[in-house]
């Protein structure tokens, strides 16, 4: 669900020809904050666990889903933005996006999940 909302965000930010630095940091950013608010403890906002444990907790569905979602947005900053492909403008990227990922977005899916799941009972 989180791919198919991203991949939609992305299109309809190419349409209205919104800067790609703003996509992507308005993602990222709207998602920190809604992870705050869904998260019972600091420790769970920033993913301070061990990987095995917040595995275990997510699955491997939401943790696939969480990072194809960053990836196509990333993969969307990095095709808007720089017009020559290079390792000196690559590996900047994709380490912010790993840390991202590991850091803050591991287990927003599951979380976004969780709140729907609440809300229908």
């Amino acid at each position: 669900m989180l791919t198919i909302f991203t991949i939609v965000l992305c299109v309809v930010s190419y349409l209205l020809n919104i800067t790609a630095f703003f996509t992507y940091s308005s993602y990222v950013i709207a998602f920190a904050i809604l992870k705050a608010f869904l998260s019972k403890r600091l420790k769970d906002v920033f993913n301070i666990r061990k990987a095995e444990a917040i595995y275990t907790e997510v699955g491997l569905v939401n943790t696939l889903d969480s990072f194809i979602s960053l990836l196509f947005i990333t993969l969307y900053y990095v095709f808007r933005e720089y017009e020559h492909f290079g390792i000196a403008y690559m590996l900047p990227v994709l380490l912010c996006n790993i840390l991202i990922y590991r850091i803050l977005f591991w287990d927003i899916g599951y979380k976004v999940k969780q709140l729907f799941r609440k809300s229908h009972q």
